[in-house]
């Protein structure tokens, strides 16, 4: 089991230029999304490790927490400020 960032600490490192990173696939980013968050599918994270901005945390988020739980522990294991906020509806600027 992953545990999850706090909501309020989320909205202070975005408030701080964090970025949300989205680790779902291209189907279920297409059935909803918070809006500013980008989108890296778990499997692509590797593939696209250099174009990930290294100066601003990370917030990783998916559909139950899993993936983006996987998703931090390979980036902070690469030295990058990464958090797990967990579903995508957790996201601070989520509206629904």
């Amino acid at each position: 089991m992953f545990s999850f960032l706090d909501p309020e600490e989320a909205r202070r490192l975005m408030a701080a230029g964090a970025i949300v990173v989205d680790v779902r696939t291209q189907e279920e980013w297409d059935e909803g999304h918070a809006a500013n968050s980008i989108l890296i599918p778990l499997h692509e994270l590797a593939d696209h490790f250099a174009e990930l901005p290294q100066d601003v945390p990370l917030l990783l988020v998916c559909r139950s927490g899993a993936r983006s739980g996987q998703a931090t522990a390979y980036l902070q294991n690469k030295g990058v400020n990464a958090h797990n906020l967990g579903p995508w509806q957790r996201n601070p600027d989520h509206q629904g």
